[in-house]
């Protein structure tokens, strides 16, 4: 399977920082929009961009209907516009998952295990790397989520950024991923990107 090259970059930062664009018409009546989001290293570069597919007036409707239970794709861009990856999302009322593609290929799949509990399973290829999240539903502010593999810490997603620049970022919800482990592959850096996007909607965009 082949991951662009602008994608291996992305997914090589020691940490990533995802920052949601509002859009006024939810801020002002409260209409719920397809989700944009700005992608960017540690440092404040910009790495690209991940856009909701809308599915048009139809979509639209559904959205309003399912809120963060409807199905749906996220495209990813880098900074030039150029597709580069893609998670699938599909219609689930529990038991949430998401998968990383590219190729047209599935390389990975996270999957929430929990109705109540934020706990998710992560599988990468045909199983063989599996990782687990198990968060607390009582956190306040700080709100992180552990990716563990075999009882070890390999990465971390947080709701607030906290590194470099971090005043640059507080004017919008934004997320990131700090990949502890260095030895993580690519695919699994790609899938667990893509836990990011799901706990986003799971946990986040519910109502």
């Amino acid at each position: 399977m082949n991951i662009a090259e602008s994608l291996q970059y992305m997914l090589s930062q020691d940490a990533i920082i995802v920052q949601q664009a509002t859009e006024l018409v939810n801020v002002i009546i409260g209409v719920d929009t397809s989700n944009k989001y700005d992608v960017f290293s540690p440092e404040g570069h910009k790495l690209g961009s991940v856009a909701e597919v809308s599915g048009g007036a139809g979509g639209f409707i559904l959205r309003q209907i399912l809120n963060n239970a409807r199905s749906c794709n996220l495209q990813i861009f880098d900074p030039q516009g150029q597709q580069i990856g893609l998670f699938r999302k599909p219609l689930r009322f529990i038991f949430t998952e998401m998968s990383a593609e590219a190729d047209a290929m599935e390389i990975g799949r996270a999957k929430r295990t929990s109705w109540i509990g934020r706990n998710y399973i992560i599988s990468v290829g045909s199983g063989e790397s599996l990782f687990t999240i198990n968060s607390s539903l009582f956190q306040w502010r700080r709100i992180k989520f552990d990716v563990m593999r075999n009882g070890v810490l390999v990465a971390s997603i947080r709701k607030k950024f906290e590194g470099y620049l971090r005043m640059a970022f507080t004017q919008a919800d934004n997320f990131s991923i700090e990949f502890i482990d260095k030895s993580l592959t690519l695919e699994e850096r790609y899938t667990l990107f893509a836990t990011l996007f799901l706990i986003d909607f799971d946990v986040f965009e519910q109502k």
